[in-house]
Order: structure tokens, then C-alpha cells, then sequence
């Protein structure tokens, strides 16, 4: 059934009729092209109905409370001039596709947003949608099935970052797919907090907070991801079971990847450039950091490459138990900040990462170093716990003091070392041990 429905004339043409199972539901196809037919469409709209919008300016505001399908044609645009959402979804097997919205709300505390999912709600799906304001993008909490693809996404300019709405943000939300999503200017590009299960996959993200932020989040992959630009990268925070496989990050300012507090995650194939913060002299601790490991536990970081940033790997706050081996470390200013005590080994079982700052040799030609690698001294970490005496890091007497401690004979190493340092750059990828109730036992003790 075809309904075309406008101001003017109202017609109804029986072109198909189609009984969907045994209650004689006929689905039906409804013509729309400006808001008093919208209202009309969506007031008698069935469930499994589609609503066709033809291209024109809409009111924004609009709320969609059954199991309908919203496609726009053409230029079909939500304008919800500066107040609230442009679309409110109140019902779940919705689908949007093909609009725009615009000029959606500011108001984060009553979650304006271009794309609002109320509570409840489960198997809606976004696709290719163009939205662009100061509030959320699409904003879901308390649902289930979400699927959000194709979608670009842009914030305002104009707002400062940590005022900004998030690009897709996710709270209490479960089952989730986010994918091909192009978002800039935003504050977190892709928020999750609080759920399980998320396919994150394949979005390019510019001018952001953080392009992709987890907070007690659990059991999510993120694959072919890209960052450019943005003050961070990915953060996993309190969150478990992250796979994060094959992502960029160019041009952050404070981390490439961030595992805060979180446990069970791998980190392999990521490739992350330039983590350099132009204002690392004005804040404590505040380079630039390639990676960044912050009180986790049983995570795998391996065969990922930190290139070019002013650290390219810092750990600190009980961050020693996790593998950290396959990496390649090229052209940062400082390959390894470590804030502890004890010997930590970063290798796994005869496999370190590969330093290009390492001066050793390979005898035995088997591609790994005779010689351990040890990228800090004692006078390094006692700067680090002492950042008040930063200031006499380029003395003489220091430089006397780091040239006495390198010809002192040690009966054990102490801080970071990679006892197997690699001599050439491999590009193998085992599987994690971490994850396997097999790779739990065996191997170098970390």
C-alpha cells in the first residue's frame, strides 16, 4: 500500500497489498513532503510502515513513536532552530535513513542531541545520516541493538571541546555496532559507558577529545579506526575484554592509547605517529605519550608501532603486570617513562620489542640482540619522582653521573628492561596469552 499524503490533496492508491502473517497487517508506504503530512504519516503510521520523505525543509522536534522506517530522498532536512532534538525516538525497530539535521540544542544536562533514543528502546538503526550542532550527535541510553553506520557527524566549531556534545553517545547500551561513521569537532567522538558487547569499526574521527572513550565498559572490538588531530586517542578506561586491532592515531596531543584501570584488553597492530603536547613544559607529566599504562593489569600490548612522539611508551601507578612485547619503538624523543620500583620485563617468551635507540649485536644472527636493553638509568627515575630537579637534567655534573652509573657493574636489572630486544622489525602477531587459560602459565614472569 502506497499513502501519499500532502496539504492539498489527499489520495490513497492501492498499489500492493501484502498480509504479514496471520493478523492481516498490511505494511504500508507513506509519501510525505512537508510537516503537516509528516504529522499526519507519523499519527497514523503503522508498525513495519515506511515514511518517504521528499526533499524540504522540517521542523525539527519531530518524535517517532512506532515501529516505523524514516527515509529521506534527496535533501530532506531536520531543522530544529537552536532548541532541543531535531528527532526524538520513542519506539523500538526503528530505523532513520538519509536526513539531515541541523542547529539541534546545546543543553547537555537535558540531552539535546541531532538523533535522541529515548530509554528503553532496542533494534534501531541509523544509517547515513548528516548531523551538525553543538549537543549530542545521537544520544542512546538505557537500549539494547543499536546499530549506527554511515553517519557523518559534525559539531560546532565554535564551542569549546569540553562543552561540546559527544559525536555517539552510549549509556546503559548493549549489543552495539558502531561502523564507517565520519565525526569531527566533538568532544569524545564515540562515548560507551556503562554496557557490554560493541563492533567499533572502521570511523574516521578529526578534532576531537578522545575518538573513541570507554568508562566500565566490557567485551568490545575496535578494528580500522582512524584518529587525526584530536587532544587523545583511544581510552580504555575501567573497562575489560577491549580488542583494540589495527587502529591509527596521528597528531594527538596527550596519548596515542590509554588502558586506565582496566584489565583484560589487547592492544596489537595499532600504529600510532606524533603524540607530541606543545604545552609538555607547562604541565606535570604532560608529554606527549605513544601509549600510556596507568594502574591496569593483564592486558597484552605487542606489534604495535610508536613513532615520533616525545614518549613512546610511559607506565606508571602499578601498571607492571601486563605483556608489552612485538612493539616497534621509532623516533620518539623518549622510548620509556617508568614511575615505579622493581624490575619489569617486556618480553614474552624470547621475544622483546624492537628499540631503534638500541646499540647492540647479534652473533648468533638469530634477529635478537645479545645484549638487554635498558632505556632508562637510576638518575631518570629519580627526576621522575623528583620533578622539581628537572631543571638540573642537563647539567655537567648529571651528564658525569649517567656516564659513572653506565660503567657500574649491576647484579640485577632494575626499572623497565627488554632482555630480548629485537634487531630487525618483525611483523608477526601470536595470539594473546593473556586471553587464553593456556598462556597463563609458562613464559617470562613479567
Amino acid at each position: 500500500m502506497v499513502i501519499i499524503i500532502n496539504t492539498k490533496v489527499y489520495r490513497l492508491a492501492l498499489l500492493l497489498a501484502l498480509l504479514l502473517g496471520s493478523n492481516g497487517v498490511i505494511a504500508a508506504t507513506w509519501l510525505v513532503n512537508d510537516d503537516a503530512s509528516l504529522a499526519a504519516a507519523l499519527a497514523k503510521a503503522k508498525a513495519k510502515d515506511v515514511l518517504t520523505l521528499a526533499p524540504g525543509l522540517y521542523q525539527g522536534g519531530v518524535e517517532i513513536a512506532t515501529a516505523v522506517r524514516l527515509v529521506g530522498t534527496g535533501d530532506a532536512v531536520f531543522d530544529a532552530q537552536g532548541i532541543g532534538s531535531g528527532l526524538i525516538i520513542n519506539a523500538s525497530d526503528v530505523a532513520v535513513s538519509g536526513i539531515s539535521v541541523r542547529n539541534y540544542g546545546g543543553d547537555l544536562y537535558n540531552k539535546d542531541a541531532g538523533i535522541l533514543i529515548e530509554a528503553g528502546q532496542s533494534n534501531i538503526t541509523l544509517r547515513n545520516n548528516l548531523l551538525s550542532g553543538p549537543g549530542f550527535g545521537i544520544r542512546v541510553d538505557d537500549s539494547n541493538g543499536i546499530n549506527i553506520s554511515g553517519n557523518t557527524i559534525h559539531g560546532d566549531v565554535a564551542v569549546p571541546v569540553i562543552m561540546r556534545g559527544d559525536g555517539i553517545h552510549l549509556k546503559q547500551v548493549n549489543d552495539i555496532v558502531v561502523e564507517a561513521n565520519q565525526i569531527d569537532s566533538v568532544r569524545d567522538a564515540i562515548y560507551l559507558e556503562t554496557g557490554k558487547g560493541a563492533r567499533i569499526d572502521d570511523n574516521v574521527v578529526r578534532f576531537s577529545q578522545y575518538p573513541v572513550h570507554f568508562m566500565y565498559f566490557d567485551n568490545a572490538t575496535l578494528n580500522g579506526n582512524r584518529s587525526d588531530d584530536s587532544d587523545g586517542g583511544y581510552a580504555l578506561m575501567s573497562s575489560e575484554n577491549i580488542e583494540l586491532d589495527d587502529n591509527q592515531v596521528s597528531g594527538a596531543r596527550e596519548f596515542g592509547i590509554l588502558l586506565n584501570m582496566s584489565t583484560a584488553c589487547e592492544v596489537l597492530n595499532n600504529t600510532v605517529e606524533a603524540v607530541i603536547n606543545p604545552r609538555a613544559k607547562e604541565m606535570f607529566d604532560g608529554e606527549g605519550k605513544g601509549v600510556f599504562i596507568y594502574g591496569a593489569r593483564d592486558n597484552s600490548v605487542h606489534h604495535n608501532r610508536f613513532i615520533g612522539s616525545e614518549i613512546g611508551i610511559s607506565m606508571a601507578l602499578g601498571g607492571e603486570g601486563n605483556l608489552i612485547y612485538g612493539n616497534q619503538f621509532l623516533g620518539n624523543q623518549q622510548q620509556v617513562k617508568y614511575v615505579g620500583s622493581g624490575a619489569v620485563n617486556w618480553s614474552y617468551q624470547g621475544e622483546g620489542n624492537y628499540w631503534d635507540n638500541h646499540q647492540g649485536w647479534d652473533l648468533n644472527r638469530d634477529g635478537i640482540s645479545d645484549q638487554a636493553f635498558v632505556p632508562n638509568d637510576a638518575l631518570d627515575r629519580l627526576f621522575w619522582i623528583y620533578p622539581e630537579a628537572r631543571f638540573l637534567m642537563d647539567s655537567p655534573v648529571v651528564a658525569l653521573l649517567r656516564w659513572l652509573d653506565s660503567q657500574l657493574s649491576k647484579p640485577a636489572p632494575t626499572g623497565v628492561y627488554d632482555p630480548f630486544p629485537l634487531m630487525v622489525q618483525r611483523d608477526s602477531n601470536p595470539i594473546n596469552p593473556l586471553l587464553t587459560s593456556a598462556g597463563r602459565t609458562g613464559g617470562n614472569d613479567i
